[in-house]
């Protein structure tokens, strides 16, 4: 506006009146210049700013009742520019900001054009002018509105569904010495609701909760945690609790028989020894489960060769419930004979 720049012009002069050696600052007639020049400054203010101009506004907008099963699948305008007729004065508080709250926009009153609905997609566009009445009403009566811009508001809209999605926790664990996992951590409900656009939807495969991380932990842990935000879209519910079920380690051995394979029915082979040791590393609540027949090691006379005397222990089966496990004598001894054919 013309009007305030010429008030920082006159500002400034005044500024350079003081740094300058001016020679009103020798004679001794500053005080009467200041005088002056403040009383018709004011004056010239005053006269100026009674004075009606046209100017360009921004007002912010908020949007009210929009459609609950539909989402927005674009962004609307945050602010209306309208060219305005008032008051210097009026103007002036709206470029210092002391008036003007945001103007309210009712979507479902508005007077609408262009309906179209077409594949679950509904979409409409509103002129600004034919709701008029609607946003000028909120302007200050001070204030004349010559037009608008935007001309027109452009709504378009997703359908909005609800799916079932697994939750996935997002969770790092570290534990003791001699602590494990009892089983993965998991959630309580394991699934929860989702609702939002339809094209949102249909790029998850599931839905994850907050990062957690927990250090040397020897107890079970059971927290309530919410669903990883996301801004399109709603959970139901919106927190789960997470599960980190935690048990000590404890140690066993067995004393398991070699399983002979591949050997000639005219052949017998005999190992020293004939069975080995097994010890392994297991959860507590898993070592009642864990039995001789859980682990079978083998030699085979297929590996029979002049270079080597001993034959490799392999071990062809070992639960699946258990943390590791190691087994002694690695190789064996063996003595071949031959059966009697009369046997």
């Amino acid at each position: 506006m013309a009007v305030i720049r010429e008030i920082r012009t006159r500002i400034y002069k005044i500024k350079r009146f003081f740094r300058d050696e001016h020679p009103l600052r020798r004679d001794g007639k500053l005080f009467i210049f200041l005088i002056c020049f403040a009383i018709s400054s004011f004056f010239w203010t005053l006269n100026n700013l009674s004075k009606n101009y046209t100017a360009r506004i921004s007002f912010p907008v908020k949007y009210i009742d929009l459609p609950t099963d539909q989402k927005l699948s674009q962004p609307l305008p945050q602010r209306l520019e309208c060219t305005v007729n008032a008051y210097g004065f009026t103007l002036l508080r709206h470029k210092l900001r002391l008036s003007f709250s945001p103007i309210l926009i009712n979507v479902s009153e508005l007077k609408t054009k262009h309906k179209v609905s077409e594949n679950n997609h509904f979409g409409f566009s509103a002129s600004t002018e034919a709701n008029r009445s609607m946003i000028v009403n909120q302007i200050s009566n001070e204030i004349q509105v010559l037009n608008i811009y935007p001309d027109s508001l452009y709504f378009n809209f997703d359908p909005i569904v609800e799916r079932k999605f697994l939750v996935k926790p997002e969770v790092n664990v570290t534990l003791l010495n001699q602590y494990m996992l009892k089983q993965s951590p998991y959630t309580t409900p394991d699934s929860v609701v989702v609702r939002g656009p339809e094209d949102v939807l249909d790029t998850l495969k599931f839905v994850s909760t907050r990062r957690q991380e927990y250090k040397n932990l020897s107890h079970s842990i059971q927290r309530n945690v919410s669903i990883a935000a996301n801004n399109e879209l709603q959970f139901i519910p919106r927190r789960v609790v997470l599960n980190i079920p935690v048990e000590q380690i404890t140690e066993g051995t067995r004393e398991i028989p070699l399983v002979i394979k591949h050997v000639p029915d005219s052949v017998d082979l005999k190992a020293f020894p004939s069975s080995i040791k097994v010890s392994y590393k297991v959860g507590l609540s898993q070592y009642d489960q864990i039995s001789a027949d859980s682990f079978q090691p083998s030699i085979d006379y297929d590996s029979i060769s002049t270079s080597r005397q001993k034959l490799p222990v392999t071990m062809e089966k070992h639960p699946q419930n258990i943390i590791s496990y190691d087994y002694y004598p690695k190789e064996v001894e063996f003595i071949l004979e031959k059966k009697n054919s009369n046997q």
